[in-house]
């Protein structure tokens, strides 16, 4: 009997070493010299509440393994089941998961954008360059990085790059070191996602992010895609390329399987984590794993965490340009002559207001002398 006991106690004590080990081994996931948490998640459609419930039950479970509470929550569109349907609901039950989960954060630091599902709402976020204290974030909704870019001229995308290209440049000419995201849905990869020609334009906006990227620490966050034989190279469902690695980027003048080229990655690439579902599997390369991320800063790395319901799925860290996680704020570099899109005069923004309405009406693209646009 004892040596019974002695046996049942072993595998007590060894089962117990397994259960700390595996908890500490969890915890030690997030960055102990972190100073910002940002979550991120996309692609909530079903025809059921699974994925709110998804996103939930993921989101407590990392609060459970000690994940700090975050400066914020980015997601990056397709609220709805539907084209164009009402994305209100959906970005409702997010919000209310994010604030049951972290009560004391601030309701403003949930960015919504929008994606090809959802019909544009007051409760989007709208594109353009934010201020987030710790980072600098970029929003591009559905409308002004369009899927399906081949039924429209690249005019968009190139006015969109340009006011992209603007903001980053005050930031280098500002010595503004902080971390920028660029949150959006459509990705910027080669995909076949409507004969090849869903982001046909995107190399405009790749161009610009890539060049900077030498000098700024850019992570660019999407969604859409769900994985598909196309994905294999950057992960399946839990997308994750950094600087070094070799990206294909769609051509801007034809469409087809081969109609790419093969570019160096100066920044992060990552989808936000798909929550609603996945469709492939196709090869050991790809997943079709469900997953909320994680981005922490550190004075020294872009620290990602994908989290699933079953705990940490990967983690990776990618060294920054810099290194330097003092919050500046420098002043920017004046804003282009006549700017009237970025006016804060009240006669100057209801013009432009007007203007834009009728552009809309009319479904005349719209521009300001800035560069910046509007479809």
């Amino acid at each position: 009997m004892k040596k019974i006991l002695s046996v049942l106690l072993a595998l007590v004590l060894a089962l117990g070493l397994c259960v700390t080990a595996s908890a500490e081994g969890t915890a030690s996931a997030f960055a102990q010299d972190a100073y910002a948490t940002v979550l991120t998640a996309s692609d909530f459609q079903r025809y059921d509440n699974s994925a709110y419930e998804r996103f939930d039950n993921i989101l407590n479970l990392a609060k459970s393994d000690g994940m700090p509470e975050p400066d914020s929550l980015l997601i990056g569109g397709d609220y709805t089941m539907f084209l164009y349907d009402n994305a209100v609901p959906g970005i409702a039950k997010i919000r209310g998961a994010y604030l049951d989960a972290y009560p004391g954060v601030d309701p403003a630091s949930a960015v919504f954008c929008q994606g090809n599902h959802d019909n544009a709402k007051k409760e989007l976020t709208e594109t353009g360059f934010y201020n987030m204290g710790a980072y600098c974030l970029y929003v591009i909704n559905e409308d002004d990085f369009p899927w399906k870019q081949s039924k429209h001229t690249p005019d968009g995308v190139q006015a969109l790059a340009k006011d992209v290209e603007r903001c980053l440049d005050g930031m280098i000419a500002g010595g503004d070191h902080r971390p920028v995201i660029v949150l959006t849905h459509v990705p910027l990869h080669h995909t076949y996602r409507n004969s090849y020609g869903d982001n046909m334009y995107a190399a405009y906006l790749f161009d610009v992010l890539n060049e900077k990227g030498k000098a700024l620490d850019i992570v660019f966050a999407f969604g859409h895609n769900h994985s598909g034989g196309y994905d294999d190279y950057i992960g399946g469902a839990v997308n994750f390329m950094q600087p070094g690695d070799t990206i294909r980027i769609p051509m801007t003048d034809k469409t087809g399987e081969n109609c790419y080229t093969e570019q160096t990655l100066h920044f992060t690439y990552t989808n936000c984590g798909y929550v609603g579902f996945s469709d492939n599997a196709v090869s050991d390369t790809s997943t079709d794993t469900l997953t909320m991320g994680v981005l922490q800063l550190t004075p020294d790395t872009l620290h990602f965490i994908k989290y699933s319901e079953q705990g940490v799925y990967r983690v990776y860290d990618v060294r920054r340009v810099h290194g330097d996680s003092t919050v500046t704020e420098p002043e920017y570099p004046a804003m282009v002559d006549n700017c009237f899109c970025h006016s804060e005069k009240p006669i100057v923004k209801a013009l432009w207001n007007v203007y834009a309405f009728f552009c809309k009406i009319l479904s005349v693209n719209r521009y300001c002398v800035c560069g910046a646009h509007h479809f």
